[in-house]
């Protein structure tokens, strides 16, 4: 995407794109800084976990002691564990749940969790994360609930409740669902959304060294360090977590960014980890500019084409579908498409300039995300109609159908809620030092016009220069040699991450299984029914069984001839 599209991966076919200031930041870090109102005085304070990922300290973990037995075991609901707080510790107390219809079934219990911002100084600001259990719906929980790890890096494991919950729905049957928001994203303070930056410049580019600036200088100036919002200090967050709910194991859950994150948590508390599922995962030394996943947009194009001539409705429909590419691309070097765009909650109006570059970043995130390649080929297929009846004097299209190409609802919702700041401090520090983005971008240019490589990240061009943040520890990046059962679920689709990085992380994960999915991109969770079943049972049993054996991960995907309704 042409900047910020690598951000938006994340559970739940709405949410599943995924994947990404001023003074309103500074006004919350003021405002929020302190945790929510509790609602009970309990608390439960746990030692300092181990030194996150990446540091030097963390070589040596000390792992939780967890039980032998792998079968499940029922308990009372996650709770509280009353004890004494202590400084430098973490401390969980009740906090009153989100406003708004609560998701189907027992009514949650809501918390925040007070950590330092920097587990090696237990003297560091403290920071307040959000917890939300979601009860299990079939009576008395297993003792070993699961816990969701959002992607982006960015979301929040509240942002879309409801969405999350019934996409999860089968893997909550049994067992508490325990839904975070990691630091820095969705009710945890501080936050760092960046809401006085368009969303619009980020997606599309635009993002300068002052756009980052003004977006995380408020929480310099509040005493905070940057570099204490990356992946290695919220593993030590969910090891924290885990203490203080009184849970022994857990099973985790991890969609893209979420995978980065669950290795990490590995590292330093792998024993307490019971099973572990990979939706999409991204691994921690992939970048938006690596080839293969350069390459894998140009595959995916081409294997649309191939599975729409397969169909012989879509093969009628769509005769041009192989050339489309080209001859927009040509069209909008030539002449760019000047379009309005109106939010679909608050109804404002943006005029936008449409250039090929950010055409391409969209397809190749339609094209990779969960089940949206099903309308593409009829989306292309009327942008191209559009571009080649327009006047020579065509002033701004207000059309539905390419606005819905551009930005449908499910984009500005995510865009609407994505800690755009922990996106730029965990990119800057974990991502852009692995690679040498000028030369990477040479090595993409054959990939053109399917891939325009210089218009990927440009946003951490301008912003990481500018915010000097120290890079993680090589080991960061080692692969997690680990003997948890895991489930990877891939989609064939996927452009955000590529599924070959998938199954090299299966082999360090000595007791992974993988599921391939054809017709399917990034989020299988999200977008497939057999998916989620397969991930319920192998959380169940610890072995993936027939789960996976349905017919529709190895059909390809039935395209739409016809626009989407609207």
């Amino acid at each position: 995407m042409a900047s910020g599209g690598r951000r938006l991966a994340v559970v739940g076919g709405v949410l599943a794109l995924c994947a990404l200031a001023g003074g309103l930041l500074g006004y919350g870090i003021d405002r929020f800084a302190g945790p929510p109102a509790p609602v009970a005085p309990a608390v439960v304070a746990v030692p300092p976990p181990a030194p996150p990922p990446g540091s030097p300290a963390s070589q040596q973990p000390a792992p939780a002691p967890a039980p032998t037995a792998s079968a499940p075991t029922t308990s009372a609901p996650i709770a509280p564990v009353a004890a004494p707080p202590a400084a430098g510790r973490a401390v969980l107390a009740d906090a009153a749940c989100p406003d708004g219809p609560p998701p189907p079934g027992p009514g949650p219990r809501c918390h925040s969790l007070r950590v330092p911002s920097d587990w090696l100084r237990p003297d560091s600001l403290p920071l307040d994360l959000f917890v939300m259990v979601l009860p299990a719906l079939d009576g008395a929980p297993a003792a070993d609930p699961v816990v969701l790890l959002s992607g982006g890096p960015g979301q929040g494991g509240s942002d879309d409740l409801r969405g999350t919950a019934a996409i999860l729905a089968p893997l909550r049957g049994a067992r508490d669902l325990i839904l975070v928001d990691q630091r820095g994203t969705g009710r945890s303070r501080p936050s760092l959304r960046c809401p006085g930056l368009d969303p619009l410049r980020y997606w599309f580019g635009g993002v300068t060294a002052e756009d980052a600036a003004a977006c995380l200088d408020p929480l310099r100036r509040a005493g905070y360090r940057l570099e204490d919002f990356d992946s290695g200090q919220s593993a030590a967050d969910l090891r924290a977590l885990r203490g203080a709910l009184g849970v022994e194991r857990w099973n985790v859950v991890a969609t893209s960014y979420g995978g980065v994150l669950a290795q990490a948590l590995l590292r330093i508390d792998g024993a307490a980890v019971r099973s572990l599922v990979l939706n999409s995962p991204a691994a921690p030394d992939a970048t938006w500019l690596d080839l293969d996943r350069l390459t894998a947009i140009r595959q995916a194009h081409r294997r649309m084409v191939e599975d729409c001539a397969a169909q012989p409705d879509c093969a009628r429909a769509f005769p041009r579908l192989g050339q489309v590419v080209e001859r927009l691309s040509a069209a909008l070097e030539r002449r760019p498409l000047d379009l309005r765009l109106r939010h679909p909650g608050s109804g404002t109006e943006t005029d936008l300039r449409l250039t090929w570059p950010m055409v391409a970043s969209v397809l190749a995130l339609r094209l990779g995300s969960a089940d949206s390649m099903v309308p593409l080929p009829a989306l292309i297929d009327h942008l191209d109609r559009v571009v080649a009846a327009r006047p020579a004097a065509a002033g701004r299209v207000d059309d539905p159908a390419v606005a819905s190409l551009v930005m449908p609802p499910s984009f500005w919702r995510a865009l609407d809620s994505l800690a755009y700041g922990l996106n730029l401090t965990v990119g800057c520090r974990e991502n852009r030092p692995r690679i040498d983005a000028a030369a990477a971008r040479r090595a993409a240019a054959d990939l053109r016009p399917y891939v325009v490589a210089e218009a990927v990240e440009t946003d951490y061009d301008a912003a990481c220069p500018a915010l000097k943040l120290p890079p993680v520890d090589d080991a960061f990046y080692r692969p997690v040699d680990s003997d948890v059962p895991t489930l990877i679920l891939t989609g064939v689709y996927d452009t955000l991450t590529a599924p070959a990085r998938a199954e090299a992380m299966g082999r360090s994960l000595r007791r992974a299984v993988q599921l391939s999915f054809r017709g399917l991109g990034h989020d299988v969770l999200g977008a497939s029914p057999c998916g989620r079943t397969a991930a319920a049972r192998f959380v169940e049993t610890l072995s993936a069984g027939d789960a996976g054996s349905c017919l529709e991960r190895l059909l390809p995907p039935a395209f739409a001839t016809r626009l989407p309704e609207r």
